[in-house]
């Protein structure tokens, strides 16, 4: 083959290999091993690598941890009358008043529940816990202590607590606080119980929030 075949030939493998290139010495092709299109390809464990990115799993167990400090913290701003509200408040009913729902005035009155009010006026409501029917409602001003007949039973004892006081459709407005007991309570004839409302570490009354609103009474 004389030189001008060979530059022929040369140019034609250029032409057709694009991204290969003549090695004279060799006398072979070469391809370009690492261009772009196969440099995430791994040769010594024989796979493709994909792009590093960080999953959004792992950061759940943050966004609970960070919940956990929240609500807590929620339910005591509610408390405190930190949230804005500007509505005019309403007088707070007589600490130790009841509201008492039509069904449970015919139920036998044995029993009685003594609360202990912390720096928010409280409304503490037994509900029957498989109807869900409000049985009773007691009121309690900020900073006192009372004691009220309620009737016999198994109850879920509830917990409104808040400072300016709207009535008994919307409470204490948006810093109403509103939480349920984990366990029931059962008020059993010429017994009771005993329920103080300052938050403490070593405190038994276990709560939680609830995130619906409390029924109008």
């Amino acid at each position: 083959m004389g030189i001008d075949d060979r530059d022929y030939m040369r140019e034609r493998q250029r032409a057709r290999s694009g991204s290969t290139r003549w090695n004279d010495r060799a006398g072979r092709v070469e391809g370009a091993w690492f261009d772009p299109a196969i440099r995430s390809f791994d040769y010594q464990r024989g796979r493709w690598r994909g792009s590093r990115r960080s999953s959004p799993v792992r950061y759940i167990p943050f966004a609970l941890s960070l919940l956990l400090i929240l609500i807590p913290l929620y339910g005591e701003a509610q408390r405190a009358g930190w949230l804005p509200d500007r509505e005019a408040a309403m007088p707070f009913p007589e600490s130790g008043s009841v509201t008492v729902a039509s069904w449970a005035m015919h139920e036998p009155v044995s029993s009685f529940l003594t609360v202990e009010t912390a720096d928010s006026n409280a409304v503490v409501q037994l509900i029957d816990p498989t109807t869900g029917r409000h049985a009773i409602s007691i009121y309690v001003s900020k900073n006192d202590r009372i004691r009220v007949p309620v009737p016999q039973g198994t109850f879920r004892l509830r917990l409104i607590e808040g400072q300016k006081w709207h009535g008994p459709v919307r409470y204490f407005g948006s810093n109403t606080s509103y939480e349920t007991a984990a366990e029931l309570m059962i008020f059993a004839p010429r017994a009771g119980h005993i329920i103080d409302l300052h938050r403490r570490p070593d405190g038994n009354l276990k709560t939680r929030m609830m995130l619906s609103r409390p029924e109008a009474l």
